[in-house]
Formats: C-alpha cells, structure tokens, sequence
C-alpha cells in the first residue's frame, strides 16, 4: 500500500486531491482553486499528516540529481485531475508517468525535440507529434490569424536572438530595430504556411507548413520589371517565397501582407537585414528532430481541450529547441486565453529547468495574471540565478517575488530568499534576568528574531522548505513517487 492510500482516510481537508490517484478524472473548469502538489505536511513526529497546500502556481527550486523529478513534478503531473503539459530536458517525466495518467483512458502526446527519446522505455500509448509554428496559429473570435502570427512571430525573435547573443537576447541598436521589421514578414510567412483558400474554390489549400515556409525566407522574389519582357511579377501558389506568401496572405485578408511589400521596397542590404532574423528566428526547425519529417503529425493546442489529456515535450539541455519550445507553451496559453468563454478545463503546466530549455519570457505575466484563465504553473530550475541569467536581474527579481509558493530543495542555497522569508516571522520576546552591583534582580523584555535564515534551509534529501508568498512557510517531506502510488 502506498503512502497515499495510507493518509487518505484521515486527510478529508485534502480528500479530493488524495482521491485522485484512483479516481475517475472530473471536469474541473477555470472556477476551482486546485494547487500542485508540494509535498506533504508532517507532525511534530515527522509522520505525513496530509499533502502541503502550496499557491496556485508554484517554483521548486533544487539542486541536480537530488530527485525533484522523482519527489515533486512526477507526483504533481501523476495527481492533477485535468489536463497536463509538461516540459523537460529528458524523456523520464514521461517515463514515470505516462503508464499512470493513461489509465484514464485520456490520449497522450510526446514532441521529442531532442530525436534521442525511446518510446519503448515509456510504457503507453504514446502519439508522436512534431512542432510546426504554422500549426500554431490561434484563431480570434473572427476566426483571423493576424494577431497570433504577429505575438508568435515576435517571440520567435526575440528567443532566436538569445541564442545569438548569449542569453538574454537582443544586441540593441540597429540589431533591434531589423528585428522588428522583421516581425510582419515573418508573420505573414507563417501564415502562408498554414494555408489558404483557393482562389477559384474557396476550398482551403495546406500551405506546406515550416517545410514550405524554410524554403520561402531564402527567396524574396523578384523585383517590380522582373519577369518575361519586364512585364512584372509572375506570380504563383506554389512556389516558396516571400511573394507567394503575400499572395496567399492577401487571401486571407492578413494585414501582414503589406509588411512584404513594404520590405521588398528597401535597400537591397536592408532587405537582407530583414532575412537574416527570418533565418535566426527559424533557425530551431533546421534540425529535422525539431521540424519532423514528411506525414508527421503537428501539435495543435485543442488537443489538450481533453480533460484527460497528457502532453509531454522534450527540449535539448543545450537549449538548441528552446525557439520551439517556447512557441508551443504561447500558443497554449493563448489557446487557453482566447477559449475562456468555453469553459477550458484546468490545465497543469510543468516546466523543468525552464530558464535553459524553454525560456518563456511571458512567465511573470503569468503567474501574476493567468490563474483565473484555467493555468496553473509548476516552474522548476536548480538555483534563482538560473533567472537572472536568462532575464536579467530585475525581470528574476520580479518573478520570483509574485510566485505565490515556492519550494526549496537540497542542493539550492537560496541565500537572499531564505533571510528575506526569516525576515517576515514575527520576532520572539526573550526576558533577561540581571543582578547589579548590591546583589538586586532586575528583568527585562527583549525582542529577537524568530529564526536565522540558514536555520530554513533543507539540509538532507526527502525535505523541502515551502515558502508561502515569501513568508517561510513550511518544512515539507517529499516522497519518491514510487512510494506515493505503489501499487
């Protein structure tokens, strides 16, 4: 009997949370206030009374190989009762809770962006997807495709150019403004790539996806007077290239289409300013691990409109898919922004190592913004620095203050957040007792901290500090998930 069927009976503050390693998934929507697990609670025997309640969005942070996949995020995804996405550098999430989160019949996904994932180590029904940012386009209630090409075109950017620049991307400057003009062309490329309506039928036309679109940024076309005899553009629906793709944007009355012709009508250096952060923006889907081969099947974001629904994505620890992570996780939450109105199910996000291998820059937005949208986040890292090196000091200072919980495991000295947590207890009163010079007793009331911050600190595996929006929380246990659901 595993340890969870040991507290059930007598945790009934948490019975639905405990409940949920047999039960029937139910249709949570947006209005419910569920929490990740965080590990459990304990008495002052450090007996497991009940699971930890944590904030709705919470950050583990802990060092490597001290098992906060196997203790935290596996018995997290493995006990959400509704949809999960979970992102990591391996295949071993999935590995270890696959098999449990398919016993409700739900369907599971895997987009290995590393080629290096053997689905014969992971014990379900697995479908294969791939990461097509043309798939990734989100309608508006007008079923236009605009202002989603435009937000992913642009953190297509802005990730490409971290790979260029180190880290925190962009270079400034000049550097800066290519990018932006770059913006509508690559918007329009994508959705060209998604497709069009015939021009005769109306029937919709597949574009050829990021297949088609690679092919398109190295072509702009040709120039006005170009062609037979001079006669201007010969244009077709086929062909990659910059014109195609305003031609078939025009289509769609897409607003990007005029970004083509506008760049096209640049200086010649110019114009291969502009193709250069095309290049650098796509530059994840030139590996075929990434963009996927002929007859793959390409995620799309109502897959996880399923309440039982599992989406397991592995990015490269070099960070060389951090582009095509990062456009799968915007697309899903603008999914799940765009779809409030329908109610979407309640959806688990877990992060591991996101600083390194999907570098979302919107986390802040929302942690601070996006609970009341059905998202709940559960971000890992091995230290908070992980975030000052990837954002920069003052965007890691802002996230990590908003995270409503966040959970310290061995490994992580977390130094300044640890004080700061210490800093909040209330002070203690301590009484001094003195004798003067002719032997007479005198007391006093003195007030003192609570705690020193090193006192917080977790100092041995199976522990965590939990602290609850900054204050210092809570010592927790934390349980191999191999204990917690045995069968």
């Amino acid at each position: 009997m595993g340890i969870f069927d040991k507290i059930k009976q007598t945790a009934t503050d948490f019975a639905g949370a405990v409940d949920t390693v047999m039960a029937e998934p139910k249709k949570a929507y947006v209005s419910d206030d569920r929490t990740p697990f965080v590990g459990f609670e304990t008495d002052e025997n450090g007996k497991v009374v009940k699971p930890a309640q944590g904030g709705v969005h919470n950050l583990t942070l802990a060092g490597s190989g001290v098992g906060k996949s196997r203790t935290v995020l596996a018995p997290a995804i493995m006990l959400w009762d509704g949809p999960v996405f979970a992102v990591s550098a391996k295949g071993d999430l999935a590995e270890m809770t696959a098999e449990h989160r398919a016993r409700d019949g739900g369907p599971t996904y895997l987009m290995d962006l590393t080629g290096q994932v053997d689905l014969d180590e992971i014990p379900a029904g697995l479908m294969p997807l791939v990461n097509d940012p043309c798939a990734l386009l989100v309608p508006d209630g007008d079923g236009n495709t605009d202002d989603s090409a435009y937000d992913l075109a642009t953190l297509l950017v802005q990730v490409g150019s971290m790979g260029v620049s180190g880290g925190k991307g962009g270079g400034g400057g000049d550097s800066d403004f290519w990018a932006t003009l770059s913006l509508g062309v690559l918007a329009c490329l994508l959705q060209a790539g998604a497709g069009y309506p015939d021009p005769e039928t109306e029937e919709w036309v597949d574009g050829g996806g990021i297949a088609w679109v690679l092919k398109a940024i190295l072509n702009p076309g040709g120039d006005e007077g170009d062609g037979e005899d001079g006669g201007g553009f010969e244009f077709d629906f086929d062909t990659p290239s910059w014109d195609t793709a305003a031609m078939r944007a025009g289509l769609r009355d897409s607003v990007h289409a005029l970004d083509i012709e506008a760049t096209k009508n640049l200086d010649p250096k110019q114009r291969d300013s502009v193709g250069i952060n095309l290049r650098v923006a796509l530059s994840s889907w030139k590996k075929r691990a990434i963009r996927g081969g002929k007859g793959s099947t390409p995620f799309k974001p109502a897959m996880l409109e399923d309440p039982t629904a599992t989406f397991y994505l592995v990015s490269p620890s070099n960070g060389a898919g951090a582009a095509a992570a990062v456009s799968v996780i915007e697309a899903i939450v603008n999914h799940w922004v765009t779809g409030f109105a329908r109610k979407m199910p309640k959806m688990l996000m877990v992060l591991d190592e996101m600083p390194v291998i999907a570098p979302w820059k919107r986390l802040r937005e929302a942690v601070g913004l996006l609970r009341s949208y059905g998202l709940t986040f559960h971000v890992a890292a091995q230290h908070s620095t992980q975030f000052i090196a990837r954002f920069g000091k003052e965007e890691a200072d802002a996230l990590l203050a908003i995270f409503p919980s966040i959970l310290i495991g061995v490994g992580a000295i977390e130094k300044e957040l640890l004080e700061l947590a210490a800093w909040t207890a209330p002070p203690s009163e301590r009484r001094v007792e003195s004798l003067d010079a002719n032997g007479r007793r005198s007391s006093s009331t003195d007030k003192t901290e609570t705690y020193q911050g090193s006192e917080l600190l977790p100092r041995h595996p199976g522990e965590g500090r939990l602290l609850l929006r900054g204050m210092s929380g809570m010592k927790v246990k934390l349980k191999d998930y191999t204990e917690m659901f045995a069968d």
